[in-house]
């Protein structure tokens, strides 16, 4: 599974699919964030965090520069901030580089989940245009895709990661019930 985004959502998910046994690629595009994870440390206080990443760096979760070659993944978690603008509409600046990132390496039958807080409708008209022309492929048929949105409080999202129940919706029932698979490993 590759997780775009190592920020409170995306690394604290990836370390929980590692310690459920899922081999995990972690990329973000802050160098300092790669740096600090590399050395051990979270960026950002979690409780549980520093255990998990101590227990899985270097075994069941590895940090990627890019997911090409052996880093290729069948599953990619885009989970990237979409700050606000001055006039509170999301930037999506940051997925859509992330998805374009992951169309460059998508291969027939991958799945991909959106996992960062995003306007109702951005995965069909905002996402999945950039995943299709990318890859070449069409969601649905040549790849998986759902929406699978985050729901947990700081302090307390490893915890809830693994008892509140995940809300996915996929653009058909393949993908929402690979994902749901996926997610039933770790949560209700």
């Amino acid at each position: 599974i590759g997780v775009i985004g190592l920020g409170y959502v995306g690394l604290t998910l990836g370390l929980i699919l590692a310690d459920a046994g899922f081999k995990v690629f972690g990329y973000d595009n802050n160098a300092r964030v790669m740096k600090k994870l590399r050395s051990g440390e979270p960026h950002f206080f979690e409780n549980g965090l520093s255990e998990l990443l101590h227990d899985h760096y270097g075994k069941n979760l590895s940090l990627v520069k890019s997911f090409k070659g052996t880093e290729n993944c069948d599953v990619y978690i885009i989970a990237v901030g979409t700050p606000l603008s001055d006039k509170k509409k999301p930037r999506l600046l940051y997925l859509k580089e992330a998805a374009e990132k992951v169309g460059a390496v998508l291969k027939r039958g991958d799945l991909v989940i959106l996992r960062s807080t995003v306007p109702l409708g951005t995965t069909r008209r905002f996402v999945i245009p950039i995943l299709e022309k990318r890859s070449k492929l069409k969601a649905g048929e040549g790849f998986l895709i759902a929406f699978a949105p985050e729901r947990t409080a700081e302090g307390k999202a490893l915890e809830e990661l693994r008892q509140i129940p995940q809300i996915i919706g996929g653009v058909n029932h393949r993908s929402s019930d690979l994902t749901s698979n996926i997610f039933n490993l770790v949560s209700p």
